[in-house]
């Protein structure tokens, strides 16, 4: 009988510390410094960025200061949208931009994970497609501000992003550079 009590312990032992780690698969954990997001489907925003909606395409950049916040569609732009991008402390924080052609606004970025050195952004991103479905085409805009304590800007963006089962790489720099 003591053989069957100590399996049944080392069963409940084990599956407690099995256990312990359950909320650790749950999702990735970001290394970075805190940020905020918003998303827009209205088209091009970012001037250099994408123009056409019905082009498969990517764009991404670093707004690292207020006068490259010239290159910002203001027209285009929303209340809400031009608030997000006015409201950001550039002694303290900056501007990651992403862009995506050819999604549609049923589409929904969700932020994976996102890292921060002191040369590259890496954000890693997955497109959820919410019901009801759509069938339009929209040029997608993440705008994410990062608030960091570090005074140096990274000088590239890397992003990877995966919809549904097709996924892409791509890289920027900062907006108003040659980089």
């Amino acid at each position: 009988m003591l053989p069957l009590d100590r399996r049944a312990v080392l069963t409940v032992v084990g599956a407690a510390w099995l256990g312990s780690f359950a909320g650790c698969l749950d999702g990735p954990s970001s290394g970075g410094p805190p940020y905020e997001t918003r998303e827009v489907d209205d088209g091009s925003l970012f001037g250099p960025g994408l123009q056409d909606e019905n082009e498969r395409a990517y764009y991404a950049a670093l707004v690292a200061d207020a006068e490259a916040t010239s290159h910002f569609d203001w027209e285009q732009a929303g209340d809400a949208d031009r608030a997000f991008v006015e409201e950001t402390d550039f002694a303290e924080s900056y501007l990651g931009l992403v862009q995506v052609g050819q999604l549609t606004s049923s589409m929904r970025f969700e932020v994976v994970d996102c890292k921060e050195s002191d040369v590259n952004l890496t954000v890693v991103l997955a497109v959820r497609d919410d019901e009801p479905h759509s069938d339009d085409r929209v040029i997608t805009t993440l705008l994410f501000r990062m608030t960091s304590d570090r005074r140096r800007v990274p000088e590239n963006v890397a992003v990877e992003l995966d919809v549904g089962d097709h996924h892409e790489t791509f890289s920027g720099g900062r907006a108003g550079t040659d980089s």
